[in-house]
């Protein structure tokens, strides 16, 4: 008889309890000014008994911030490890601009990190922990399918430049996946929603979980007795919510946000009330590979201080660079982890924003069993395509001074990134 996975959930407040700088949008000066949604971390545990009598564990936070940082996670992880012994460890992030900055390592035009909600964060993270496990159950797998169409494609050729404007021919990715946990007697335990697009509906200076946590909270009512879900964020690089107007993209407000939930949970709550596959269990494997992604270039000393004195990004990238030159290597590490779920579901996290063609070919390249995550992990920058990178536009080289890094990737980092997607897609899992 094949073992049940199990599967403990907890729900818990990382709102800030007092107002701090926010992170994503350089144009919102000082803390924030009002909380329109809380903010939380949803945290489920999972554990599995093979058949030899070995036991995997695995841990996946989705938590409504615009990233965990780096070098936040490097502490975190660890310290979760050695505390209660998972084997896996996913911290992921639904990416909504209206929360705080969680890393150091960035200029502070992306917002700067708040020591005492760092900490207070770790806090309460390792508090939602230890519920989570006293919750554990034995659960059944089931997976569902439909469609949204908030996102559009945000690149478009514009005079022959790129510029941040809707495409509406250009790639997007609809698609909503369902996954639920059922404890015995029926009971619904925990849904997941995988879903690709910026929670960047508004860009007003307040808290908010965005419209993935507008979402979640219907659907979590509506499931009631005590149900936690997680948004999953796709690899949503490129892709924003189609607030356009003339043909340009414009920032809504809580309007819009509780609009952009509610079509989401309409969806997620259609394809729940309809008959969903039962999956078989998988052994909660893992595999992770590291790869170096290199630079096109890296500025000399030189170049840095004569582009120091400027006032404008570059200036501050310039500025950072100089003060830590550890970050003027040749190469910055991706990471990529898969987690297998059941016998036809895995995730497959970046510690990156991945544009969506990467976020498509994990779901081809594992015909359909592979749920692509950005923004787990860590947070190293944006990673385009080499078409992209050709391009230029924002994702592929704008963006790069606001995350410190040297220059924009080399053109040849893709065929390294679909090489290495399809390693970990194929290898063996690690149940170690």
């Amino acid at each position: 008889m094949t073992s049940p996975i199990k599967l403990g959930s907890a729900k818990t407040d990382i709102t800030p309890a007092k107002p701090v700088p926010l992170a994503g949008f350089a144009h919102r000066q000082g803390p924030f000014e009002h909380i329109a949604r809380p903010l939380f971390a949803r945290i489920h545990a999972f554990e599995r008994t093979d058949g030899s009598g070995h036991t995997a564990s695995a841990l996946l936070v989705s938590a409504d911030l615009i990233w965990w940082g780096s070098d936040l996670v490097e502490k975190l992880v660890p310290k979760i490890k050695e505390r209660w012994g998972f084997h896996t460890v996913l911290l992921h992030a639904t990416h909504t601009h209206c929360g705080p900055q969680t890393s150091g390592r960035f200029t502070d035009a992306l917002g700067r990190p708040d020591a005492e909600y760092i900490a207070d964060l770790e806090q309460r993270l390792f508090e939602g922990i230890g519920r989570a496990l006293r919750t554990m159950e034995p659960v059944t797998i089931e997976r569902g399918a439909g469609q949204c169409r908030i996102g559009v494609n945000r690149r478009k050729n514009v005079g022959g430049k790129i510029a941040m404007a809707p495409d509406v021919n250009g790639p997007v990715d609809p698609a909503v996946t369902v996954i639920r946990f059922r404890a015995s007697g029926g009971a619904v335990k925990a849904l997941f929603v995988h879903y690709t697009c910026h929670p960047t509906t508004t860009g007003d200076n307040e808290i908010s979980s965005e419209y993935c946590g507008a979402a979640l909270e219907r659907i979590e009512q509506a499931l009631g007795g005590g149900a936690v879900g997680a948004f999953l964020q796709g690899c949503c690089g490129d892709i924003r919510p189609a607030l356009v107007s003339g043909g340009e993209f414009y920032r809504g407000c809580r309007m819009e946000v509780e609009r952009f939930g509610s079509w989401l949970s309409e969806e997620v709550l259609r394809v729940s009330s309809l008959p969903m596959r039962q999956l078989a269990p998988a052994g909660l494997g893992s595999r992770t590979v590291e790869l170096p992604l290199p630079f096109e270039s890296v500025p000399a000393s030189e170049e840095l201080e004569a582009e120091a004195r400027q006032t404008d990004i570059y200036g501050e990238r310039a500025r950072l660079l100089l003060r830590e030159p550890q970050c003027r290597q040749e190469s910055i590490p991706l990471e990529i982890t898969r987690l297998d779920l059941a016998e036809e579901l895995s995730l497959v996290a970046f510690n990156a924003e991945m544009v969506a063609d990467y976020g498509r070919f994990v779901k081809e390249a594992s015909f359909g069993k592979a749920l692509p995550l950005g923004y787990t992990n860590g947070m190293i920058g944006y990673v385009p395509t080499e078409e992209q990178l050709v391009q230029g536009g924002y994702e592929a080289r704008d963006s790069v001074p606001y995350f410190g890094l040297p220059s924009p990737f080399h053109p040849r980092t893709e065929g390294v990134i679909r090489s290495a997607i399809l390693q970990v897609i194929g290898e063996k899992p690690n149940h170690e």
